[in-house]
């Protein structure tokens, strides 16, 4: 794979092909992944409607971590390729999709293993929604929403709220061929597909990266609450959001209204009443099973949070009708 800055090739260079994966996995969003697909498809028409040559042109694959049928979140199939082998050579950007099987994708360890090798080539790595959860259980670094300083006007083409996945994954796609092919055709290309809001996309941008931003923090606010019976760290949740541990704590506490450190002890002790409410473990057993080190711990943590013993509540939960 070449390293970056020793292409052979200008992209703007006669007949130049870019080569761009989108990797997919079972529940994919199939509206995020179609959506820029057709945006490059679109640039690639455009540039030959002109009276000059391609100076670009987009290579769309659709990849897999083994190949074949991949089904999206609506249960529809699509056929992939397998990314391996000679396919690592000519990639030159790779897009990860998201969807509502992304957290069950982030736990297949040939999938994750694939991301890693990817990165190693000094590919370019972008993630559309909440594709950036598998990036982050890869440990691999991306490219999050370019910048768009010019503005691109997306034209209204029907009255209905649009799907915001869709909206995404196009600015996606018009960044990328701003970048390659100016922001004329990327003007065009967003007035081709359009979108139904009157909006600049400097304007669209800015929200929808805000809009990303808080979805990070929600998502690792879950993270936290599925994972804190185990000796996680508020560095472990930055890490998994792909985030320097202040810009972390900054945007988690004005998303959540809280501190990550605050937010995972209420986890803990919410787990310590479910279990004192539900079984009849030991109290330094308990705290074992929810992160809490031991029962001296919680006994003094949950006297500061509830004013009562861990065992004072439990005989009282018991005593409710």
């Amino acid at each position: 794979m070449p390293r970056s800055g020793s292409r052979a090739y200008s992209v703007r260079a006669s007949n130049a092909i870019k080569h761009i994966g989108i990797v997919l996995y079972d529940g994919f969003s199939l509206l995020a992944a179609g959506t820029l697909a057709e945006a490059l498809h679109v640039a690639n028409e455009l540039q030959s409607e002109g009276p000059n040559d391609h100076s670009l042109t987009y290579r769309v694959n659709l990849v897999s971590v083994r190949g074949g049928t991949v089904s999206c979140s609506s249960s529809m199939s699509v056929w992939t390729e397998q990314l391996a082998g000679r396919q690592f050579d000519s990639l030159d950007s790779l897009f990860v999709a998201g969807g509502t099987g992304v957290a069950r994708a982030s736990t297949d360890d040939n999938l994750i293993d694939l991301l890693r090798r990817v990165s190693d080539r000094s590919v370019t790595i972008t993630a559309i929604g909440n594709g950036h959860m598998l990036l982050s259980a890869a440990g691999v670094g991306h490219r999050d929403w370019p910048s768009m300083k010019q503005g691109i006007q997306l034209k209204s083409k029907s009255d209905v709220v649009p799907e915001h996945e869709r909206d995404q994954a196009l600015m996606t796609s018009l960044a990328l061929v701003k970048k390659d092919l100016g922001v004329e055709l990327a003007r065009r290309v967003a007035d081709r597909l359009g979108s139904t809001a009157d909006l600049s996309l400097a304007g669209a941008f800015e929200e929808m990266y805000d809009t990303t931003l808080a979805q990070k923090a929600r998502a690792s606010a879950r993270w936290i609450v599925q994972n804190c019976a185990k000796p996680i760290s508020v560095v472990d949740a930055a890490r998994m959001s792909s985030m320097s541990e202040r810009n972390f704590l900054r945007l988690f506490k004005r998303e959540i209204g809280v501190t990550p450190s605050k937010y995972l002890l209420r986890a803990r002790l919410d787990l310590t009443c479910k279990l004192l409410e539900s079984s009849d473990l030991p109290v330094d057993k308990i705290a074992r099973r929810t992160g809490l080190s031991n029962g001296e711990r919680l006994s003094k943590l949950f006297r500061k949070e509830f004013s009562m013993s861990p065992t004072e509540y439990r005989g009282r939960s018991r005593q409710k009708p």
